[in-house]
Parts: C-alpha cells; sequence; structure tokens
C-alpha cells in the first residue's frame, strides 16, 4: 500500500462543465479512481441557470439540489433553486453563495478545509465562498482557442493560474499556451485510457450491425463534429467505394457557427454515400467490440494550427492501440511527439489515403505487439499514480 493510501485525505470538490453521466471523458475518469483510492470527491458542474429553463436538465431537476453517490463519488444533483443569473450580478454571487453553501455542507462529515479542483476557469466564482485550503486547474484543452471563448473567461483563467497551487495539463501544448505563470509552472498530465479492456478487442464476438457492414472497415469511435476532417473523410470514400468508413458515437453538428454549418452539410453528404455508415452512440462496455473488428482505427481531426484540437491529446489513441489493430492519426503535437512510432500521422488526402491503404493491405505501422505494448504504458491508473502523488505533497 502507498503512503498516499494509508494518510488521511482531504475532501476534493471537483467542478466541470457537465454532467457526471455525460461522455465520460478525463474527469470522471481521474475523479472515480481518486475516489475509490479513499480520497473523497464531490462532483459539481455548477447550479443550474435561468437560461437552462427550457432544457431537459431543468425539467429533470427537483426544486432544491441534493447529493447523490455513484463510482466512488459523490454527485452534486444541482436544484432549479435558486438560480444562476448572469445578467444579474448581485443575484448571481448569492446563487454561487448558496450553491458553495450546499457543497461544504454535502462534504461536512470531513473535517477542514480541502481542495478546489476546477476542470474549467468558469468556476473560479466558487473560489471565493468555499475558501479551499488548496487550488487545483486540470487542464484538458485549450480553452482560449474555442469559438466560446470570452474576455470574461480569459481574465478567470488569469486568475485562476495564479492562485492555483496546482496546474496540470493533459498536453504540453496546453500548458505551453497557458497565461501568465502557467507554462513555467504546469505538469503535464497525459490522457490514458482503460487499455485492458480494449487488450482482447479482436476476440470478442462481432456486433451484429457492425457485422452487417463490409470489409475493409475503417472506424472512429467519438463524438461526430466540427473536429472531424469530414472533408478528407469524403474525398477517400470517393477515391476507394470498397473501403467502408464506421462512426461510432453521437452527432453534434447542429451548431450555429460557421463550422458547424460547414460540418452539417459535409456530414449529410458523407451519409448519402453508401460507403459511409453512422451507427449511433453505444454503450462504454461495447466500444471495445467496435474497434476489434475494424481493419484500420482512425483519428481522423482535421488539423489547423490555428485551432484547439492541434494541442489536443486523444484519450481514443491508445484504446486504438491496445486492440492492436493499425492506427491513422492528424497530426496532432502529441501524437507526433509521443506516437509516431506505432501510429501512422497523415495531413493530407494523399497521405491518408496512403497510411489507410497501407494499415488495410500491409498491416500498418510498427506489429500488433507493439502498439498494444505501448497502451500499457498509458493507463489511467498509471496517470492516477502520479496525479495522487503531487496531490499528496500539495497537502502534506
Amino acid at each position: 500500500m502507498t503512503e498516499a493510501a494509508t494518510m488521511h485525505h482531504p475532501p476534493i470538490i471537483a467542478f466541470a462543465p457537465h454532467a457526471w453521466e455525460d461522455r465520460w471523458l478525463s474527469r470522471q475518469q481521474l475523479l472515480s479512481r481518486l475516489g475509490r483510492r479513499g480520497w473523497p470527491v464531490l462532483y459539481s458542474h455548477g447550479p443550474l441557470s435561468l437560461w437552462d429553463r427550457h432544457r431537459p436538465e431543468w425539467r429533470r431537476a427537483a426544486w432544491r439540489g441534493t447529493i447523490d453517490h455513484a463510482d466512488g463519488v459523490r454527485l452534486d444533483r444541482p436544484g432549479r433553486w435558486p438560480p444562476r443569473w448572469p445578467t444579474r450580478p448581485h443575484w448571481d454571487r448569492l446563487a454561487i453563495r448558496l450553491h458553495a453553501r450546499h457543497l461544504i455542507g454535502a462534504m461536512a462529515d470531513f473535517p477542514g478545509r480541502g481542495i478546489a479542483l476546477l476542470f474549467h476557469p468558469r468556476f473560479v466564482p466558487f473560489l471565493e465562498p468555499l475558501q479551499p485550503r488548496r487550488v487545483v486547474y486540470h487542464v484538458y484543452d485549450v480553452f482560449a482557442l474555442m469559438d466560446d471563448w470570452t474576455p470574461e473567461l480569459a481574465g478567470l483563467e488569469r486568475t485562476l493560474v495564479e492562485r492555483a497551487d496546482l496546474i496540470t495539463a493533459a498536453s504540453e501544448g496546453m500548458a505551453r499556451l497557458l497565461p501568465g505563470s502557467g507554462p513555467a509552472r504546469a505538469r503535464v498530465l497525459h490522457n490514458g485510457a482503460d487499455v485492458g479492456r480494449f487488450l482482447d478487442a479482436t476476440r470478442l464476438p462481432c456486433p451484429p450491425d457492425l457485422a452487417a457492414i463490409p470489409r475493409p472497415r475503417i472506424g472512429y469511435v467519438g463524438t461526430v463534429n466540427a473536429k472531424i476532417d469530414l472533408e478528407m473523410v469524403l474525398r477517400i470514400a470517393e477515391i476507394e467505394p470498397d473501403w467502408h468508413w464506421v462512426f461510432i458515437g453521437p452527432v453534434m453538428v447542429d451548431g450555429a457557427r460557421p463550422r458547424d454549418r460547414e460540418a452539417k452539410a459535409l456530414w449529410e453528404r458523407c451519409l448519402a454515400r453508401p460507403n459511409i455508415h453512422s451507427l449511433g452512440p453505444r454503450p462504454r462496455e461495447a466500444v471495445p467490440a467496435y474497434l476489434g473488428h475494424m481493419d484500420v482505427n482512425a483519428i481522423c481531426y482535421r488539423i489547423r494550427d490555428d485551432d484547439w484540437v492541434v494541442y489536443g491529446y486523444p484519450v481514443k489513441l491508445h484504446e486504438c492501440l491496445a486492440t492492436g489493430l493499425p492506427v491513422v492519426a492528424g497530426a496532432q503535437e502529441a501524437v507526433q511527439r509521443h506516437f509516431s512510432q506505432v501510429a501512422a500521422i497523415a495531413v493530407s488526402v494523399e497521405d491518408w489515403h496512403q497510411a489507410l491503404g497501407h494499415g488495410i493491405h500491409q498491416g500498418g505501422l510498427a506489429t500488433p505487439t507493439q502498439r498494444r505494448e505501448t497502451a500499457l504504458g498509458h493507463g489511467w491508473d498509471q496517470r492516477v499514480d502520479l496525479l495522487e502523488q503531487w496531490l499528496t505533497e500539495l497537502v502534506r
């Protein structure tokens, strides 16, 4: 048993933008493991706001907030009252203070002020009423390059960077682009994967809906949105009508931004082709069987120098490598830096065509054993070992 496992752990109140049951992302992976290791964790995505009152979350919510439990973590279920009201600063601050009091009460069985772990700078206003002993900022994207970034959020991030006792970032690029003292102070905590779930993926029964699609199959598992290089996908599908693209995951191309409209038009053209298939979202436990019955797995992101995607660290890369099957990926900085020996990296349509063809006909870059061994070095438990070490040093 590690020293961290034998000591008393202070409570962690964590804030991230999405409900716990939403897409299973790095925060659920990290926090659920900390919870199972004895760290008292409370997860919140903040109070509801008046702008939510026409959304399903509002209709499902009780009048007052409650606390639930799942995956070793306490979950904040915000109520309708009191809602945030961003255009009324006095009311908004009151709603934040009352919600912070609710969160403190939910962790009252653990003595002392604990750790506030923020996954996004929008939650900085909670720090004042919470008065945590330590503040941790985990950066999972380059928020400043996203379309919804505002001067107000930029100011909150600058405040958070200087206030944080520990800054972790999922990639070197994310750390480098932080404001203020962030680049000098951030520690890199790469994303990981549940590698063990994917090692035997090729031996699992092929799902019937996938079995109905002819081979060779090029697989993508994840959200279909504007970050996907749908123009490239469409072009390859035209060049190679016998190659079948299979997309597994939710489709989110209905936004109002120009890039969303462009993605929606391209996606509609993709779906009109007989060799591009969309199977929709599948349960997490079913994903290994789908990845394991592709011929090549593709992380087909559109890479632009001024876009946040280039600095991302794709969780699905480790999952794809763990199957042992060939992988082709877009030229994300982290992929080029760490995985160019086991994943073919493509930039142009010609690159993609050549790399996919090599994967289909010649087994791709590296061997199945080399790909699996690489994935084994990047499990979520290994990431949490490192995070737990840093947290222990922080509160010692």
